[in-house]
This record gives structure tokens, sequence and C-alpha cells, in this order.
């Protein structure tokens, strides 16, 4: 039976691959030792545990804990409102049962998950590299390059760090520091679910580099390599659905045009293309029928906007990498070869058109992108680069590239630690809260009744969810029903501008109050509070205590 298998990869390559895969994974490790070292009981603050984008890594361990408690089904957490669940966000469901299993707190799960993911990436990668080109030198380049490359955002945020007021508009901040998923290793920092992502299309396009070469001529079937096709597109429809668009768009624009060309269906390549699609069909009308059924799912999916930034921001973004590119696009466009070339280049087409069609998650199709673009780079300094520049100097040359594409994933690694530094600053970025309010926390946790509905302030509330298992009233500007009124309910509330029937309103079973000087809500006070008749805190820390509504 014959198999769809890639040239082979020595055990001294596999060794180097490991080891370097391991190497980078361990990095991203380390901002987060230095930040958990810091902590110390005599501190008035708690690092929560995320240092990139915690607002929505404190979702990711809320839908870690639904799962933890036995939940296939998610529900938003950060809503006061009762709802249906829906099978989304299935991956971190799924690890939360895992984290049961194992004895291990969400928290250690999910970054042990981002740990290996990220290293079954780094795997991928370089097995795609292996697939497009049987020798060592570009196939190690094609990996180094998509591994530790980044854009010129570090060059931008040095010019943009200069305007009036030393401020970075986030508008112009470029993609490789506001869009994670389009930088592998950034991805890797940031949660576990972006490098499986590009793990699982990586596999995608190792597998149709091989079926759309000339002279391939295996039928697919359950045996050799059909099935893996088809779950690997299903495992992507449940990890990151917006990352199966622009790859799956490619392949049908692949065969449009193969179709064009040879004035016939090609059924071979049909057939293989097929697996990827159709098992995904299932999928997506189940997405579909969740927005459009389930109220609470579709209100969460209208607010729920991230739209693409200006191109500029894109091409900032990848930086050298597209620049060296280049040679490579005008050498594909030129002969449009069946070999590698063609479908790269469709695939880059189709990806960079996604980026801007009316669609709410326009930024998460970014995810991948970065594939296309290096293989087109090392095709380049095969081709050109390494032709035009004298042979003494290509090593200096590549070096040089290295150097101008490294330093934005060292800045992403870096910049969040000022959080730690400065606890203030740490505070305002909801990375730490103060001790008391996490001791709060904990209590909610340990001894309140599960599922029900806090009210607290908004930095505060973030957290509850994460490590409470309770909903609150206001948490999270996507993941809240209605978030800006009711951002805006819960502010006026806690400065007293307005006590109305809050409490009633979202049913709420405890009221957190106190320190807001440390939550930096200098307007802030117990007036509503005070109002509520309640009875006398049923827990108090320090300066914060726990009313509870009876």
């Amino acid at each position: 039976m014959q198999r769809v298998t890639a040239p082979g990869i020595s055990s001294a390559e596999w060794r180097w691959v490991i080891i370097f895969s391991g190497l980078l994974v361990a990095i991203t490790l380390l901002p987060y030792a230095w930040a958990f070292a810091s902590d110390s009981p005599s501190d008035n603050w708690q690092f929560m545990g995320m240092l990139p984008n915690p607002q929505d890594g404190a979702t990711y361990l809320a839908k870690i804990g639904e799962g933890a408690r036995g939940d296939w089904l998610f529900t938003l957490a950060y809503t006061s409102e009762p709802h249906a669940g829906a099978a989304i966000n299935e991956f971190y469901l799924w690890l939360g049962h895992l984290s049961r299993i194992l004895g291990l707190s969400p928290l250690l799960m999910y970054h042990l998950s981002r740990l290996v993911t990220g290293f079954v990436m780094y795997i991928s990668i370089y097995h795609l590299g292996s697939v497009i080109w049987p020798r060592l030198r570009p196939r190690r380049l094609f990996f180094g390059l998509i591994a530790v490359g980044s854009g010129l955002g570090w060059l931008a945020l040095i010019f943009l760090s200069r305007s009036p007021g030393g401020s970075v508009d986030a508008q112009f901040l470029p993609t490789d520091f506001s869009i994670p998923e389009s930088i592998p290793f950034f991805s890797t920092f940031v949660n576990p679910h972006f490098p499986l992502a590009i793990a699982l299309i990586a596999l995608l396009a190792a597998t149709f580099v091989m079926v759309f070469r000339p002279g391939f001529n295996i039928e697919p079937n359950f045996t050799n390599g059909g099935a893996s096709v088809a779950l690997v597109s299903i495992a992507l429809c449940i990890v990151q659905p917006q990352g199966w668009v622009p790859i799956a768009g490619a392949l049908c624009v692949y065969i449009l045009i193969l179709t064009l060309r040879s004035r016939r269906i090609p059924q071979l390549e049909l057939s293989w293309v097929l697996l990827v699609i159709l098992p995904a069909i299932p999928f997506f009308l189940y997405y579909y029928a969740v927005i459009r059924d389930n109220g609470a799912m579709r209100a969460w999916n209208a607010q729920n906007l991230t739209p693409s930034p200006l191109p500029f921001n894109y091409i900032m973004g990848f930086g050298l990498l597209l620049v060296v590119a280049l040679p490579g696009l005008w050498r594909g466009v030129r002969r449009f070869e069946r070999d590698g070339d063609r479908l790269m280049l469709i695939w880059f087409v189709v990806n960079v058109i996604a980026l801007y069609v009316p669609f709410s998650l326009q930024r998460r199709l970014a995810i991948g992108l970065i594939i296309p673009i290096v293989y087109f780079a090392v095709r380049a300094l095969e081709d050109s680069w390494f032709n035009w520049v004298s042979p003494k100097w290509r090593d200096a040359a590549l070096v040089a590239l290295f150097v101008f594409i490294i330093p934005s994933n060292v800045l992403s690694l870096s910049i969040p630690l000022f959080g730690i530094l400065k606890p203030s600053a740490g505070i305002q970025n909801w990375q730490l809260l103060p001790a008391d309010y996490n001791a709060a926390i904990q209590w909610l946790r340990d001894d309140a009744v599960q599922n029900q509905v806090v009210l607290a302030p908004p930095r505060v509330s973030l957290w509850i969810p994460a490590y409470a298992y309770q909903r609150v009233v206001y948490g999270h500007p996507f993941e809240t029903l209605n978030a800006a009124a009711k951002l805006k309910e819960v502010n006026d509330w806690y400065t007293g501008k307005n006590c109305g029937e809050l409490l009633r309103e979202y049913h709420v079973r405890y009221v957190l109050s106190g320190d807001f000087g440390a939550l930096a809500m200098d307007d802030a006070s117990d007036a509503c509070l005070k109002t509520q008749q309640l009875d006398p805190p049923v827990a108090t820390f320090g300066n914060v205590s726990i009313y509870e509504v009876r």
C-alpha cells in the first residue's frame, strides 16, 4: 500500500531539531520563572499567572476550570445571566478534564500545555521544511526563520515611543507585537492554542506540498494518510477555526486554477482537498447555528471584534522576512510552478485578501501567514540573494538578518515584566492584584457557594472566574454580555454615582469592597454599599471585606 511520506530526516538532524525546539520553549519559561520568584508573602500584591495579554489569559483559566468541574459545554463565566452552553472552546474544556485526571491546577495545566504545543509546533514546522527541501541548508533556514523570526516592530517601537508624551498608540503598533498568533515564537509565550493551530496548519501544508507535486498519483484512503488529513482538519476546526479558513481557501483556489488550466476536474487532487473541506462543514454549520440560536453566544460574538490593523502594521510586523521574500514572490508569479511555489503563492494571496474581508475576527486569520512568507524568503535566499552577495559576505549577511528579526521577540518576552518591576503598572495591566483582594478570591473559591454572582471592581472581577469559579457582573470586554453598559454600571456603583438596583437586577450573592486606592480607583467609595443595609462582612482580609447579599 502506497503512503504519502516525507523525505527522510536523519537521527542526528532530529536531535538538533528536538534540542533547539526544547530550548525555544524553555526560553518562554524564563520571564514566568522570574515573575513567580518575585512574589513574596510580605508583598502587597500577587502575580496572577499571566504576563502577556492577561485579560484573555484569565478567560482561558476559567474555561479550563469549567472542564475541571466536568463540563463539556462552554458558558460565559464573565456574565451574570444564566444561559445555555455550547460546544465551542472545547480545547480548553478538554484541558480542564485532563487537569482533573492528572491532579493539576488550571494554571499549571495551562502553562504545561503551552510548552507542549509550542514544542509540537516547532517539530511540525521542521517536518514541513523537510517535505519542501531535500537539502539540509534550506530546510534549516526555513525552520530557523520561522522559529525565531519576527518583524521590525522593535524599530517602529523606538520611533513611536519618541512621539509627544512618549506613549505608543495601539492602532500604529506593528503586528509582531499586537497579533501574537502571526509570530510562532510569540504565540508560544501567549497561550497553547495558537502554537497548536500553527502546527496543524503546517501539517496540512506538508501534505499538500506532496499531493500537488507533478507525478503524484496516490489516491487517498484510510491507511495512506487520508484519514490523518481529515483528523488534522477536524482538530484545526476545534482548536482555531479561523486558522482553517486561509489554508482551506488556498486549497480550493488551487483546485479551481488547476481545473481552468487543464480544462478538466483534477479528481485526484480534489479527492485530497475534500478531506479537508468535508469534515469541516458540520463544525461551521454548528458554529453558525450556535450564533443564530443561542442568544448569549450571539451577543458574545457581536462584541468579540478583532479587526485587522492598517496594512502598514502587517508590513512592519513581518519586516525583513517580507523584504527578503520579494524576489521569491516575484519568481513565483512569473513561473507559477506546481512544485511548491503555486500553492504557497495562492496561500499568500488568499490569506492577505482574507485579512480585510468583512468579518469580525479579521486579525485571527493572520495565523500561519508567516509560513508562505518564509517559504519565499528561503527561495529568494537560495536562488537570488546568495548569488547577489559575495561568498565571503554571505555568512555575515545571514547573521545580520537574524540580528534584525529577533529583537521583537526579545521585547515581547521582556516588556510584560515591567508590570512586575512596577506593581502599580502591573495592576493597571491586569497582571497583578493587591494581596488582600487575592486572599478574598481564595475565600470565594474555598468557602463561598459556587456558581454565584459576585460584584467586585473590574480588575478583581477578571480573576474571580479564573480562580474562584464564580460568575461576575462585569469581568471582560468580550465575555461579559452587554459589556460596555455593565462596566459603566459597576464603575458608577463603586463611585457612588448610581446605587440603583444593581444587586437585585444581576442577582448578586457576594460583594467585594475596600482598598480601592491599590486598584487606582481614586474616586471609589463604599457609599452605595452603605445604602444596602447588608449584614456584617462574612470575611475580611486587611482592608478588603466580603459581604453576602441574602
